[in-house]
């Protein structure tokens, strides 16, 4: 057993003296200087030795080469400790080495590398120390722990074109909690669809060990006009770990002091935002151009159809109309219709649904033409074209459906009877005969003549005491019940009116469903009814759709009404917090989704418009 202890003594104190490569820092941060270093002791220097090549790649830089003898005191563990002691000794001993160090810039990537390889030349022979030097370079702590960017599906558009923006995130390992976003407008020159459904999920990056990544699709935008234009900067803030920094603290033990060092990191606040995209909006082209044009942009279908082309006055002809496509989301023109002054038309019905399908918004649009024929006859209805510019194949096209022949016959409902004098003569006479037929039938109809009993004068009620004073006291009451109508009339003929009045109670409805939805652990529905209630609040105070608008046009409009300043860039951090976690994990907990929802509704509550 001695023999065995003594042999793997004497192979850790072999071991102890090899020649070793490693680095000077235990971190290596992205775009700083490192060392390199080659450590031979001086006993296992070669005679015959020439100069080293280290090769770099992956973006590493050789800087110089510089070379010292040094003492090297080998680092022991557990295990070579305890041996050690058994053995009498102090533990490996320290030996002189040549100490070759190469200075190294690491690359702005992150994440273990192939530094790449080092040769040393011996007798005019190369020798390959290591083929394939592997690092872990890191963010310095001084860098963004978040890096956010903007991907958009396209760079260059049509005016009216559909495309996507992508919200990439990458958190480093000195991230530590967020984002939490504070400006997520993409400005007045689009119009945005929101991608609700989507949520971010972050995934490991290979070869880190806390460093992650994240994609969601953010939105869809069609520009309003052409030129260059820009999505402004999306901004975050979060917090990372800062710097690591060595604190001194003194301890007083047995009346000495005992100074003792600790390395500590504090949290900092950061902000991050994204650099502005560039978007290029072609104008649409004229030449080709159809007269009846539109408007829309995108790859669409049109289909038109009656419901019948045969029918009987009286009866209804419905004209169903269809049209989808990938253009401005939520938008669809309607086409041009053809002269229904033959028939008596009542207000189409409309209905507009958004669907995503696939990397695209799909908009629809069905439309009902009810018509009613006025007389018997045949019709010709002419064709109904619909045009719109495909930026695919970067040409217009058109649609068409019909013409139709539509046949109307004379109902078989029986008229109305109409009452005509007898125009009947007998022979030779003028005058006119009634007919026995004619007869029963006004017999029928006659209202005999009663006669009138006489009454006397004094009974008239005009002449009764009684009566005036009835009458007279029935006029405060014709005049009070008058004006409570007219009120109330004028009350809910004024829409402004009736829906401020219901704002508060469709608001703690929103509140309720909130607080349901916290009850229920549903986080995305908390923020949803919070930003629901919030812009319906606003909506019904005001009498102005604030739905659809961009931030920065609320803004103008809440402004215009005269809410201070203090308030509108509180309602639009509000109405931000709740967009945003409809594609970002909620960070939140219970008690503070609780103290959100209070905030909110003392803001309600301050709210006088």
């Amino acid at each position: 057993m001695k023999r065995i202890l003594l042999l793997c003594l004497s192979l850790i104190a072999f071991a102890s003296a090899n020649p070793t490569l490693q680095v000077d820092k235990e971190r290596i941060e992205a775009g700083q200087t490192f060392h390199l270093q080659f450590i031979v002791p001086l006993s296992e220097l070669p005679n015959n030795r020439g100069a080293f090549h280290l090769e770099t790649r992956n973006n590493f830089k050789f800087l110089g080469l510089d070379s010292a003898d040094q003492v090297i005191r080998p680092n022991m563990d557990m295990m070579e400790e305890m041996m050690s002691f058994m053995r009498g000794g102090s533990g490996a001993r320290p030996y002189k080495a040549r100490v070759y160090s190469f200075k190294v810039k690491a690359p702005k990537k992150t994440g273990r590398q192939d530094l790449g390889s080092l040769t040393w030349m011996i007798g005019g022979e190369a020798n390959t120390i290591n083929s394939n030097i592997s690092v872990q370079v890191q963010r310095s702590y001084n860098d963004d722990a978040l890096v956010v960017s903007l991907t958009p599906s396209k760079k260059t558009v049509y005016e009216g074109e559909q495309f996507s923006i992508t919200l990439n995130m990458h958190l480093f390992e000195h991230f530590m909690k967020g984002p939490e976003p504070t400006d997520m407008s993409t400005g007045n020159d689009f119009i945005l669809y929101r991608n609700e459904q989507a949520k971010m999920t972050y995934e490991q990056i290979e070869g880190t060990s806390r460093e992650a990544k994240g994609s969601v699709k953010f939105a869809w935008l069609s520009p309003t006009k052409s030129g260059n234009l820009q999505i402004p900067p999306f901004k975050f803030k979060y917090t990372k770990v800062g710097e690591p920094k060595v604190v001194e603290n003194k301890k007083q033990v047995g009346g000495m002091s005992i100074m003792t060092q600790s390395v500590q990191q504090e949290p900092i606040e950061a902000e991050a935002q994204s650099a502005p995209v560039n978007i290029t909006v072609l104008p649409l082209p004229t030449e080709g151009k159809p007269e009846d044009f539109s408007g829309m942009v995108g790859n669409y279908s049109f289909a038109a159809a009656f419901d019948k082309t045969n029918l009987k006055v009286g009866e209804a002809l419905t004209l169903a109309i269809s049209i989808k496509g990938d253009g401005t989301p939520g938008t669809i023109t309607d086409p041009k219709f053809p002269d229904f002054s033959e028939f008596r038309s009542v207000p189409p019905e409309n209905s507009i649904n958004k669907k995503i399908k696939g990397n695209k918004v799909i908009t629809s649009k069905d439309i009902k033409v009810f018509l009613y024929p006025k007389k018997k006859g045949t019709f010709e209805i002419p064709a109904i074209t619909y045009s719109w510019f495909n930026p695919s194949k970067k040409k217009y096209e058109t649609a068409s459906a019909g013409p139709w022949t539509i046949e109307v016959e004379k109902s078989d409902a029986p008229v109305e009877p109409v009452y005509q004098a007898p125009v009947a003569t007998t022979p030779g006479s003028s005058t006119p005969v009634v007919q026995k037929q004619e007869i029963e039938f006004l017999g029928s109809d006659i209202r005999f003549i009663h006669p009138i009993t006489d009454k006397s004068e004094t009974a008239a009620p005009h002449r009764s005491v009684l009566f005036w004073i009835l009458f007279l006291a029935a006029i405060p009451f014709y005049l009070i019940a008058n004006f409570a109508i007219t009120r109330k009339r004028k009350r809910n003929s004024n829409t402004a009116l009736v829906r401020k009045g219901k704002a508060n109670k469709l608001l703690k409805e929103k509140f309720a469903n909130a607080r349901t939805a916290l009850k229920n652990g549903d986080g995305k529905g908390f923020f949803a009814a919070l930003e629901n209630g919030l812009i319906d609040y606003l909506s019904n105070l005001t009498n102005v759709e604030f739905k659809g608008m961009t931030r920065p046009q609320m803004k103008q409009e809440l402004a215009k009404r005269g809410v201070k300043s203090e308030t509108i860039d509180a309602i639009d951090s509000w109405l931000e917090k709740c967009a945003f976690v409809r594609y970002a994990p909620v960070t939140a907990s219970t008690e503070e989704q609780s103290k959100m929802l209070a905030d909110v509704e003392k803001l309600c509550e301050a709210l006088k418009l």
